[in-house]
């Protein structure tokens, strides 16, 4: 976005930006009624022009969203529909859809790359699915899951270890048989590779537990967009609006409160045309919840 295109945009909000002094109220109610507007529109489009005038009073290197790219994408096009549609606000909306695309396909691209080494290159490695092998050592040779993939007993905790120290184990004693096939009966017989299984059948519960628990939040985001598409109204409201308070001037006002214009700048959550709630279910919120 260029600091021309800024400037343009807050020359088209020139008059939106005059507005002052302790009779803000009234004076924005005579010019929505000049250009045939209702006092709330005005009024976001007043904000729309704030936004404007201090984007450009703004190191840019400091602009930021705390919230999830998701956010801004469901928040960004409905602020820009409030102020009117100006091109910088209009600039951030494609900006906040390009990144939203982008972390949707860096997700995939992840879970395709993680789905790839679990069901064909471990296959080729020969791992096999852990399972529940060994899961109940403590009771081996007894027990419950104390056959080993390799098909013999695991008799106690000493002969288990994890894929990498197994196959290499198993790798060296098949070697040997190769290199000394005469002695191949003696090999098998003094050489333990030991068996893979479950190190530790709780502790995989609680790493189970531990990965819901840092989902769930973005589960409970995807709710709150349900909730969002579902009760405010279908119709196009405002979600923002210039509101300055008007028990004194608003020079005294920013005087007293040591404010900026930019806090007389409201955000709220309010009503979307249907358009707008059916882009956002299936560009924001299906896709959200297909990966999650």
């Amino acid at each position: 976005m260029s600091s021309r295109d800024m400037t343009m945009d807050a020359q088209e909000y020139g008059a939106l930006l005059s507005v002052k002094g302790g009779e803000v109220d009234a004076e924005m109610q005579v010019q929505a009624k000049k250009v045939s507007m209702s006092k709330q529109d005005y009024a976001a489009q007043v904000a729309g022009g704030k936004i404007i005038h201090h984007m450009m009073d703004t190191d840019y290197n400091e602009c930021g969203m705390s919230a999830s790219i998701y956010d801004a994408a469901f928040v960004i096009p409905q602020i820009t529909r409030s102020a009117g549609n100006p091109r910088s606000l209009v600039t951030m909306t494609i900006r906040s859809y390009m990144f939203l695309f982008g972390n949707f396909f860096l997700q995939l691209f992840i879970l395709y790359m993680i789905a790839q080494e679990e069901l064909v290159m471990d296959k080729f490695a020969g791992e096999m699915n852990l399972c529940n092998f060994g899961a109940g050592i403590q009771t081996c040779p007894d027990g419950p899951n104390c056959i080993g993939p390799g098909g013999t007993n695991y008799q106690n905790a000493g002969r288990m270890y994890d894929y990498a120290s197994w196959t290499t184990r198993t790798y060296v004693r098949d070697s040997l048989k190769i290199l000394f096939p005469h002695k191949a009966d003696e090999i098998q017989e003094k050489i333990d590779p030991g068996e893979y299984g479950l190190e530790n059948y709780w502790v995989r519960i609680v790493y189970i537990f531990i990965f819901m628990m840092s989902v769930m939040s973005d589960l409970r985001t995807s709710i709150d967009f349900l909730q969002i598409l579902w009760y405010v109204p279908s119709e196009a409201q405002p979600w923002i609006e210039y509101r300055v308070p008007k028990w004194a001037p608003k020079e005294k006002v920013k005087e007293v409160l040591d404010c900026s214009e930019a806090d007389f700048i409201k955000f709220k959550i309010a009503g979307m045309p249907k358009y707008w709630k059916i882009i956002n279910f299936v560009v924001i919120v299906l896709p959200k919840l297909f990966i999650w």
